[in-house]
Formats: structure tokens, C-alpha cells, sequence
């Protein structure tokens, strides 16, 4: 009975040294070909601990930390994406601020992923709150981008062992869009401006992604105008105010950002709208012809022809005063015409 106890002392101090001794280390790989692929926008949750027996990345020299690394694997980026890191942690009971770090990786892989660590140019570290929205622009298209949560390990009283716990989430990246306005000096008020939009990968950004122009000019002058990529073309149709006429306006176009691609904003483009062209002023009216006058006239012109025609009918004789008599009177018809248009126009 008394080995039993004995037996039972023993098991119950193994038990408690191993479990005093457990590995703090869940949820990532200890090197690149153990990482797991991330799933974009999943939670997950995870440890770290400062034990110096459970750190994966020991320095040769004595005179540096050695660390615990959680590592995972990132899906295939290309260059400029933008890839967003939510996480948190706990607080560091035995210190101030918190123990865990965050750094991302390019084109590592078993053999260079410690040397790559071991500079952590990019370190992302936790706000106050322990919490942290960390975005992360990639350098390079990879396969091999791994993220990195780590905490110094260098304690090897096992008193002094502690837990970290953290949790992330990833969100899906965001790819990088460049866009230029067209280098124009002088535009229309009712013209257009054109500009290019194009991936980080040269393409053209793909047909209806939305973008906005924006102009302002002295005075508080504003002007906004929107259009859709086609074959990486924007074409943003003007319709400019009279306040901006042959005024210098800053143009600058931009997109904001969405779920799948970053903002983006043009640099700015200063042109001068030109004035319209004056139109021609309108014809002057015809002026209005005076028909009674001319008629008048032609009347008393021919009531003193037929007047002086028949006096010389009176004064001839024979075929002489025949013939004269014939013309006056044909004057005299002439005339009652004239006295008739008179009165249509008088």
C-alpha cells in the first residue's frame, strides 16, 4: 500500500513537471514546408510562449535573442498587393506592452527563411489596446510569402515559462491599380480628358471599374465628372461652369478602394479651359421698304405724261392728233394702274 503511494506521489510530480513544461507553440509551422495555407477571412487562434527549449530560430552567437515563430503560408501575391492583418493578444503579465510580433516574408523557403527573419526589416507590432489592422504592401510576385508571428524565447526557468495567446484573420488581398491622367495643356469646357488604368502587372484594369474626376480652380471653384474603364481607357466628358473659364484647374482622378482593389488617385494635372468662342452677332433686320413713296412718284410721273400728251393732241391736226391722242390715252391707263398700286400701299 505504501509503494502504491509512493508510486502515485511519483507519477503526480512527473505529470505536473510535464505539464509545467508543455509546449506553449500552436497554430503555425516551425518552418516553411510546415506552415498551413491561410483561408482568407478566417479566424484563427493560436500560441506562443518564451521558453528557450521550444524556440525555432536560435542565433549562432550568444549575444542574440532566440525567438518562437509561428509561421504560415500566404496564397500566390503579385507585386503591390495589399494584404490587411487583423489580430490581437493578450497583455504580457511579467513586463510591460505585448510579447507577440507580427513580420511578412518573401520568397523563403527551409533554408533562408531564418536569415530572412533574422533581419525583420517590416515589423509589425500591437497599438495599446492589443489590437491591430497591420496592412501590409507586397514587394514582390511570389508563391512563397509566408507571414510570421513570433515572440522572444529565451527563459529557462520553468517558472518563469508564460503563455501567449493571439488570433488573426487576413483579408483577402487587394491588388494595386495605376492610373495618369493624359499630359493635355489646354481643354475645352464642353471636351474631355482621358485617362489610363492599369494592373501591376502592366494589364489593363478590367472594363466598368468606376473612376471620378475631380477639378477645382481659384475662387472655390469645383467640378466632378465620373466614367468606366474600357480596355484600361477613361474618357471623363467636361461640362465646366463659366467661374472656370480660362482659368488653370487642377484635375486629379481617382477610384476609392474596394474588395479587391486598392484606391488609387492620379497625379495632379493643371489645364487651362479655354473660352469659348464668341458667336457671331445675328444679321441687322432688313429695313422695313417704303412702297408708298416710290408708287406716289411713279402716279404724279405719269398723270403729268398723260397731261402734257394730250395737250399736244389738241394743238395737232389730222393723223398728227390721231396718233398723240392714241398714246395718251395709253399713258392715261398707265396712270389709273399707278393711282390703284398707290392706294394698296398708302
Amino acid at each position: 500500500m505504501r509503494r502504491f503511494a509512493v508510486l502515485a506521489g511519483v507519477l503526480a510530480i512527473v505529470m505536473a513537471v510535464s505539464v509545467g513544461s508543455a509546449s506553449a507553440f500552436s497554430g503555425g509551422g516551425r518552418s516553411p514546408s510546415e506552415a498551413p495555407l491561410l483561408e482568407w477571412g478566417h479566424h484563427y487562434e493560436a500560441e506562443l510562449g518564451n521558453e528557450k527549449g521550444e524556440a525555432n530560430y536560435n542565433p549562432s552567437s550568444c549575444c542574440y535573442s532566440s525567438y518562437q515563430v509561428a509561421i504560415y503560408k500566404l496564397g500566390p501575391l503579385n507585386v503591390h498587393d495589399q494584404v490587411v492583418v487583423n489580430w490581437h493578444a493578450l497583455p504580457f503579465v511579467h513586463g510591460e506592452g505585448y510579447p507577440v510580433s507580427m513580420v511578412l516574408v518573401e520568397n523563403v523557403d527551409d533554408y533562408t527563411w531564418g536569415s530572412t527573419f533574422g533581419e525583420r526589416r517590416n515589423t509589425y507590432t500591437l497599438s495599446g489596446s492589443g489590437t491591430a489592422r497591420s496592412e501590409i504592401t507586397v514587394g514582390n510576385s511570389s508563391s512563397d510569402d509566408y507571414l510570421e508571428f513570433y515572440s522572444g524565447a529565451n527563459r529557462t526557468n520553468s517558472q518563469e515559462f508564460e503563455t501567449f495567446k493571439y488570433d488573426f484573420s487576413v483579408e483577402a488581398p487587394r491588388h494595386y491599380l495605376s492610373l495618369s491622367l493624359g499630359s493635355v495643356q489646354k481643354v475645352a469646357p464642353n471636351g474631355s480628358l482621358h485617362a489610363t488604368a492599369t494592373l501591376a502587372t502592366g494589364a489593363p484594369v478590367p472594363d466598368g471599374y468606376p473612376f471620378t474626376l475631380t477639378g477645382t480652380w481659384s475662387g472655390g471653384g469645383v467640378f466632378t465628372a465620373s466614367a468606366t474603364s474600357v480596355a484600361g481607357q477613361v474618357t471623363f466628358p467636361l461640362a465646366m461652369p463659366e467661374t472656370a473659364f480660362g482659368k488653370s484647374v487642377e484635375f486629379v482622378a481617382a477610384s476609392p478602394a474596394t474588395a479587391e482593389y486598392q484606391a488609387v488617385s492620379s497625379s495632379k494635372l493643371y489645364v487651362e479651359v479655354t473660352k469659348p468662342p464668341v458667336p457671331p452677332a445675328p444679321p441687322a433686320p432688313p429695313k422695313p421698304v417704303n412702297l408708298c413713296k416710290p408708287a406716289t412718284n411713279k402716279a404724279h410721273a405719269l398723270a403729268r405724261a398723260y397731261k402734257r400728251q394730250l395737250g399736244h393732241a389738241e394743238r395737232a391736226r389730222g393723223r398728227a392728233r390721231h396718233r398723240l391722242l392714241h398714246k395718251a390715252h395709253g399713258t392715261e391707263r398707265k396712270f389709273l394702274a399707278a393711282q390703284a398700286a398707290k392706294k394698296a400701299v398708302c
